[in-house]
């Protein structure tokens, strides 16, 4: 009887662990689930290339099929798409597979996106490369999964205060330890009078750089792009007015985290409209 008794008891124990664990593991996938549907995708665009038996130099040398869309995802600073994305299928309304999950470059997500200067949102896109819609199809039906990056661990790096940066062309200083600054031009002459200048670095995560005077107060700076190879990238800027010196700060993310987005498109001309 003892035990009997004792089986039971232990019994019992496993039970509302394994119930505890359960409760545990449903509240998680819960959050990550709240995760992804907090996420908003919109689709932008349907392009579809077909291949010409004609002798035009620059038209028409094969199919293609291309949907875009703007992905955001609130209180989220994007950054970009991370190679580990992944397109399960893409194909038309008629089953017609558009990609051949064989050729591994016959279709998958961009991995050079968009995105919006104030990071709140992508313009991602998923291409088949080979193929197109077939005869009668009216619409591209798209699933997979969108990994995003997104930044995290704001800091800001300032430069030296005690010395102020000369804006000199060819000038150059470092703010912090990862980023090195090049005045190019003492003046862009673009939409600008001041001096244009890089910030190059090995973070993608640069959300902002601001340009005090002398006296300390900010000065107006205008963005002029940026491009990257993975490894390193490089921000450009000019300012709005002529600057002989002053200090900079730069507002940037330590640390990248990954969102996954699920993609479940089905996208006629109409967009969805």
């Amino acid at each position: 009887m003892r035990k009997l008794l004792l089986l039971s008891a232990c019994l019992m124990t496993c039970a509302a662990l394994a119930l505890a664990d359960d409760k545990k593991d449903g509240e998680k996938d819960k959050k990550e689930d709240k995760t992804k549907s907090e996420a908003t995708v919109t689709p932008t665009e349907l392009a579809v290339n077909r291949k010409m038996e004609t002798k035009f130099q620059f038209a028409g040398f094969y199919d293609q099929t291309r949907v875009s869309f703007v992905v955001s995802v609130p209180k989220k600073h994007l950054l970009g798409v991370d190679k580990s994305s992944k397109l399960a299928s893409m194909k038309d309304d008629k089953d017609n597979s558009l990609i051949d999950e064989k050729n591994t470059f016959s279709g998958g997500f961009s991995q050079f996106p968009q995105i919006s200067e104030d990071g709140s949102a992508l313009l991602g896109s998923a291409s088949a490369y080979l193929k197109a819609p077939g005869k009668g199809a009216t619409k591209v039906l798209i699933k997979g999964d969108l990994i995003v990056l997104a930044g995290a661990d704001e800091k800001t790096a300032d430069s030296d205060k005690t010395k102020k940066f000369q804006f000199k062309e060819k000038a150059k200083t470092k703010v912090g330890d990862d980023f090195e600054i090049e005045v190019t031009k003492e003046k862009e002459g673009f939409g600008a009078d001041g001096p244009a200048f890089t910030v190059t670095t090995k973070l993608r995560g640069v959300r902002s750089v601001t340009i005090k005077d002398a006296d300390g107060k900010q000065v107006e700076l205008q963005r002029r792009g940026w491009f990257g190879d993975g490894q390193k990238f490089m921000f450009n800027y000019a300012l709005a007015k002529p600057l002989e010196q002053g200090t900079i700060h730069v507002t940037y993310f330590a640390k990248e985290e990954k969102v996954t987005v699920p993609i479940d498109l089905s996208v006629g001309i109409d967009l969805g409209r």
